[in-house]
């Protein structure tokens, strides 16, 4: 029975929140990234109006539409604050959703009694503005750089913990400390990828991350049923054949999904490796979902 509570100490290992430090930084530097992209679309419908008052041609009032992006902010701003990245996801949904809206208004607009002499002026407006636009995101993806490095330092630090704790139980975590070995190399790619100023390198760490957690979280289900086997058939649970049918099937197919998801530092195109991280991790539920039941099972026949 000491050995079984030691199993349910890594099973609360596996299935707990742990929240790290760094998340706030991460997200408020999302924020400044995005906000940047929100006040230039603020500043180029300003400028674009000027035209049109210049060239005396009619535009639509966007002023309903940058209200929106402008609450869709607030909410984005609030949920770096209190880093809540599910909350910070669906603000970011919804102002790409929004930002939509208003570029689908700007075209339909642009076909109304326009003048080639107001989308000259239009052109030669959004120049100074693009620049300023850069030059925000640019110190923006450094505050991002910082924190980028930060958040992965301390998920190694917290991975490397858990690693203790099982190898001190006698467990293999081989699996495990080769995910750490790859998230060290993930780390020495980060300065590269901000030098490169361009985000769809900077979007690939992020891509590769998700599949490293994913991996290291499927290393140590497969470790931990490793370990508990061998307890089980000395055991005298009234049910461990059933235990060990189901453990037996499980490892399988932790095996398998390690297989198919098996992890790779090229990412070719950014679309395909996030379609694969989502098969993944959908994936990945039902099973974290049977080991949890699995060790239901375990205390209903001890």
């Amino acid at each position: 029975m000491k050995r079984l509570l030691i199993f349910f100490v890594l099973l609360a290992g596996l299935s707990s929140a742990w929240t790290n430090d760094a998340l706030p930084d991460i997200l408020n530097a999302r924020y400044e990234y995005v906000s940047c992209d929100v006040n230039y679309a603020d500043e180029w419908l300003s400028m674009r109006e000027d035209c049109a008052d210049q060239e005396e041609v009619p535009v639509f009032d966007s002023s309903d539409y940058m209200s929106t992006l402008e609450d869709d902010l607030d909410d984005l701003k609030e949920a770096a604050d209190e880093a809540d990245k599910f909350e910070f996801g669906l603000a970011a949904v919804q102002i790409g959703v929004d930002s939509l809206d208003l570029l689908g208004a700007i075209f339909l607009d642009a076909l109304n009694n326009k003048t080639m002499d107001f989308f000259s002026c239009v052109r030669d407006g959004e120049q100074p503005l693009m620049e300023d636009r850069n030059d925000c995101r640019a110190d923006a993806m450094e505050l991002e750089r910082e924190a980028s490095k930060d958040y992965v330092n301390n998920e190694l630090d917290y991975a490397n913990e858990q690693i203790v704790d099982l190898e001190e139980t006698g467990a293999d975590t081989s699996g495990m400390e080769e995910i750490v070995d790859y998230g060290e190399e993930l780390i020495d790619d980060i300065d590269p990828a901000f030098d490169s100023g361009d985000i769809k390198e900077v979007r690939k760490l992020y891509l590769r991350h998700s599949r490293l957690v994913l991996l290291f979280r499927l290393e140590k289900m497969h470790s931990t049923i490793n370990y508990v086997e061998p307890i089980i058939e000395s055991g005298h649970n009234d049910n461990k054949d059933e235990i060990l049918e189901r453990g037996d099937d499980l490892r399988d197919d932790v095996e398998d999904l390690l297989v198919q998801c098996e992890y790779s530092d090229e990412v070719d195109d950014n679309w395909d490796y996030a379609r694969d991280n989502l098969e993944c991790w959908g994936d990945s539920l039902d099973l974290f979902e049977e080991f949890m039941a699995l060790g239901a099972l375990i205390l209903e026949g001890a």
